[in-house]
């Protein structure tokens, strides 16, 4: 038994990444979630500090016909302490980030930074009433800090640990307390299915693995891939410290270059589900730690 605490992509081209942030992707967009459903499968394509940002409601991150990555404009504000107004008679969407503001239309290839039209070579959506936007144009354009490595876009600014959601992952993920490496692991494929029954419960599992990347083989009692299932009213994990009656977790030795897979399972009632992250580590053993 594994405690748990209570409370969606694809590879990148660096080719067009250096013109325009993103690449292809293996996520379906057509296969965004339903009301009773959610089935996802893909690869990390976004990361926000030490955690990759696997799922958000309704649609994770995904890469649209033109070959930009787009993701849903609130969660991405959420996550990183943006603030957004969404004028839905209007479909118009404006974010603060800092001293910059940007507005966003749906169905324009125009937006207005700070006042001043601006324009781009893809539109905003609208996907199940969320307002979805081309995270290269965010970025560059309110100087968000941001680099690409291993396939993905990587947003790091220490401010972004200051959000809402960020505040709360952090407060009750207890294993940063002992982590000695923050990117020992890739994290790369990942599957998602939720299926929700004539009784309003609602049954998850996300599974996630990731690739060693720190050159050398990961000993025994030092893996930490972590998953985090962040929901409207709660946050499941699994626990970093065995306790008297839940021992840790098993942590095998990963090869060089080798890969490591885990799973969180969960049930719900009337609890959706908000984002997927996931963070690819490794932990201090007890003896590292005396």
């Amino acid at each position: 038994m594994k405690r748990k605490y209570f409370y969606r992509t694809a590879v990148l081209s660096l080719a067009v990444l250096v013109s325009a942030i993103f690449g292809t992707s293996s996520y379906n967009a057509n296969a965004a979630p339903i009301n009773h459903s959610i089935h996802v499968n893909g690869t990390s394509l976004l990361k926000v500090n030490d955690y990759d940002v696997l799922y958000c409601t309704p649609i994770g991150p995904y890469v649209n016909e033109e070959k930009r990555l787009m993701v849903p404009l609130r969660s991405v504000a959420e996550l990183l302490g943006a603030k957004v107004d969404y004028n839905g008679k209007l479909q118009e969407a404006k974010i603060r980030w800092r001293s910059n503001e940007i507005v966003f239309q749906k169905g324009a290839k125009t937006y207005k930074l700070n006042g001043t039209p601006a324009q781009m070579d893809t539109q905003p959506e609208v996907i199940q009433d969320a307002f979805v936007i081309p995270l290269g144009v965010l970025v560059r354009s309110m100087n968000i800090p941001f680099e690409y490595m291993n396939n993905k876009v990587i947003l790091k600014d220490l401010a972004f640990d200051q959000s809402k959601i960020f505040q709360k992952v952090i407060e009750l993920d207890r294993g940063r307390s002992i982590v000695d490496n923050p990117s020992a692991l890739d994290i790369q494929n990942f599957n998602l299915v939720e299926e929700k029954n004539s009784a309003s419960e609602t049954r998850g599992s996300i599974t996630v693995s990731g690739l060693n990347r720190t050159g050398s083989t990961i000993k025994e009692g030092k893996e930490d891939l972590h998953i985090i299932g962040f929901f409207n009213q709660t946050v499941e994990m699994d626990a970093d410290f065995a306790s008297v009656d839940i021992p840790d977790r098993k942590r095998p030795k990963v090869n060089q270059e080798g890969r490591v897979s885990q799973s969180l399972s969960y049930l719900k009632i009337n609890d959706p589900l908000q984002y997927i992250l996931a963070a690819g580590r490794t932990l201090q053993t007890k003896n590292e730690r005396k």
